[in-house]
């Protein structure tokens, strides 16, 4: 316990004026009093605004079997923070003209030409319907086609995804008895093509495999791989050097063991060198399957907190960006779950900011290793927070606990 506490603590590190210190300082103390107490085995947090670091903290066990440090420039999985980086792409392509957001999906992916609806019986008895109108990209995009991910309830549909493998072979939410997942995103599109509708399109927000698909349609309209597109086009100009699919040898050093809380702790349940992101086969999921550094994705984050540009370099129009953070239907979730939702964003509003959450007009998505970021167009202000851990169940409330903290930290970071 010792030893974790003063591996902790000499890890820890805050950039920031003298002006910020005590906010600072106080923010760094509530995460390693987290770290000690074996509520998150890390944490990096990197604030920023027009531009210029504020803080920087870093503290935390790497792998907390071996007990090695967080390193600088430490890689963590992204998981479902690469949604955003994504739905970029997608807006991308249809400023060139290479897309519309109300294309059909089955134009660019015909296994999405004749989807069915879930209308009752059981996973395997199961009566379905014609969907009443084509799911479009901008369905997609706002997480409102039909589809969903296995691990989001116990129902008919989630049944069929699992029995049926429509699933990527990924640690998150896989369970014995599961059939063998899809081992690429063409098979993968092909299952979900296959498979029923939680409801017709257009219907309500239900968290899913959209962005996954999403990334299937990038590589039809560029005529690229997702890799290539994503590298080229978003990480390259924003200066990503460690965003990838794919953890390489030289990277495996930085790269972080995957925890999940438990009964009796953290334990491990992916080390570095085991991942699956060290498989260069593994399914490119651009829902799900990034991995970077805390500082990369705050790039990003400065990015959308700026309008689309990041020292100069243009991404999206303004336009676009105004788009993203438009909010468009409610999520239907419970406490800070509980946003309204943008294009590939959760967007925050007088009911989150009263809460304690996202603040007024911000976007922001997390991730499943209990990461999190949000950007806030009308402060210029980019917040990424980091660790690895899965909290199944009777420990989601930890990611709240946690993303609260970050907040307060934040705004106290900010105020006069």
């Amino acid at each position: 316990m010792l030893k974790r506490l003063f591996g902790a603590l000499v890890a820890a590190a805050a950039l920031c004026p003298a002006a910020h210190a005590a906010p600072a300082d106080k923010l760094r103390a509530d995460l390693a009093d987290l770290v000690a107490r074996h509520q998150i085995p890390c944490a990096e947090v990197m604030i920023a605004r027009h531009g210029r670091l504020l803080t920087h903290i870093r503290l935390g066990e790497a792998d907390i079997d071996a007990h090695t440090l967080l390193p600088a420039d430490a890689i963590f999985r992204f998981y479902s923070m690469s949604k955003p980086i994504t739905s970029v792409a997608i807006l991308m392509l249809a400023e060139e003209g290479r897309l519309r957001l109300d294309d059909p999906v089955a134009r660019w992916l015909p296994a999405f030409g004749q989807m069915r609806v879930y209308a009752g019986g059981g996973a395997d008895d199961m009566r379905t319907v014609p969907a009443n109108r084509p799911i479009t990209i901008e369905d997609l995009l706002l997480h409102r086609g039909g589809l969903t991910y296995p691990f989001m309830g116990a129902g008919p549909v989630q049944r069929y995804y699992r029995s049926h493998g429509v699933q990527r072979d990924t640690p998150v939410g896989r369970q014995p008895g599961d059939a063998p997942p899809a081992q690429d995103l063409a098979q993968l599109v092909e299952r979900l093509g296959a498979a029923p509708l939680l409801h017709q399109p257009g219907e309500k927000w239900d968290y899913s495999y959209s962005t996954t698909v999403l990334g299937a349609v990038v590589e039809k309209a560029s005529g690229q791989s997702l890799d290539a597109f994503l590298r080229q086009r978003i990480f390259a100009p924003l200066e990503m050097k460690d965003t990838g699919f794919v953890i390489t040898p030289a990277q495996l050093p930085r790269f972080v063991a995957l925890t999940t809380a438990t009964a009796q702790g953290l334990a491990t349940s992916e080390t570095a060198a085991a991942s699956e992101y060290r498989d260069p086969a593994r399914l490119r999921d651009g829902g799900g399957a990034l991995a970077g550094t805390t500082r990369d994705y705050l790039h990003f984050a400065e990015m959308l907190a700026n309008g689309g540009s990041w020292h100069g370099r243009r991404l999206l129009n303004a336009r676009s960006v105004a788009a993203m953070f438009t909010p468009r239907l409610p999520t239907g979730g419970s406490g800070l779950e509980d946003t309204r939702f943008g294009y590939g964003l959760a967007i925050g509003d007088a009911h989150t900011a009263a809460i304690g959450g996202l603040p007024v007009g911000a976007g922001s998505w997390s991730g499943s290793g209990n990461s999190y970021f949000f950007a806030d167009r009308r402060r210029g202000l980019a917040v990424v927070f980091m660790t690895s851990e899965l909290t199944p169940g009777p420990f989601a409330a930890r990611e709240t606990a946690t993303r609260q903290l970050v907040d307060r930290g934040v705004e106290s970071l900010l105020a006069p």
